[in-house]
């Protein structure tokens, strides 16, 4: 907070700065609180739940709605120009006002990867990547449920469908409950196809950490190579002053 507190006699630059900094410390958080609203919203007016489970799913919402806003809230004072931040933020402000539309962010990302195109160098990051994993597997688990739910299907709850998303999309496939529906088998096809691509980078970006981490450091050869020409330089200046006979 003290950090924040200094915003107000920092220039615009400093400013965009910090606000760079808040924007990326929270994107991956807001992407699975984005995805945790999804079946919260489908419990509470699509699934058959009891009074109790919907009571405790709107305040978990309600919850997850107010971070948005005070998030959206410390971004717009910090920025410089807060009205024009507003305007090029729209779709956040819109979903400070209308809570409901913050999930639509994460089908949008996953299907035409507007977002995900504009930070390319930032998708290929582990926690962006798992980040947006969440996010897939939570919509697609939420979807199923829907479509599965009373018709017959092994798929009965959302824990159903979520052990079952998570087992498909990390290929593990143990079987023991599948969709039965065109809808449920369509989104099998989603996941799989997705959860090959997600993983499979993820597990590429993790192995590189790993190995990196385990790798000696290595000496930095710029810096060397400025120390070797500077020396250099040192020499020719000491044998200008002091030539040899």
């Amino acid at each position: 907070m003290g950090r924040l507190s200094t915003f107000r006699f920092a220039s615009a630059d400093r400013r965009l700065a910090l606000l760079a900094e808040i924007e990326r410390a929270t994107e991956v958080p807001l992407i699975i609180l984005s995805a945790a609203m999804i079946p919260l919203i489908a419990h509470m007016f699509v699934w058959e739940s009891s009074p109790l489970s919907d009571s405790t799913a709107f305040t978990l919402y309600g919850a997850i709605w107010a971070i948005f806003v005070l998030e959206l809230a410390v971004r717009v004072v910090v920025a410089p120009q807060r009205t024009r931040y507003l305007g090029q933020n729209w779709f956040d402000a819109a979903a400070a006002l209308l809570p409901v539309a913050r999930p639509l962010r994460i089908p949008l990302i996953l299907l035409f990867g507007s977002h995900a195109y504009g930070r390319r160098i930032r998708f290929a990051h582990v926690d962006f990547l798992a980040g947006y994993a969440v996010g897939l597997v939570l919509l697609v688990a939420t979807i199923v449920t829907s479509v599965e739910q009373g018709r017959g299907s092994p798929i009965a709850s959302f824990g159903d469908a979520l052990w079952w998303s998570v087992a498909t999309v990390t290929t593990v496939g143990y079987g023991d409950v599948v969709p039965i529906t065109t809808a449920g088998r369509a989104c099998a096809y989603v996941l799989m196809l997705g959860g090959i691509g997600l993983f499979a980078a993820l597990t590429a970006n993790l192995a590189t950490l790993l190995t990196r981490r385990e790798e000696p450091e290595q000496p930095d050869t710029a810096a060397l190579s400025r120390e070797v020409r500077e020396l250099r330089e040192t020499l020719e200046r000491l044998q200008e002053r002091d030539p040899q006979p």
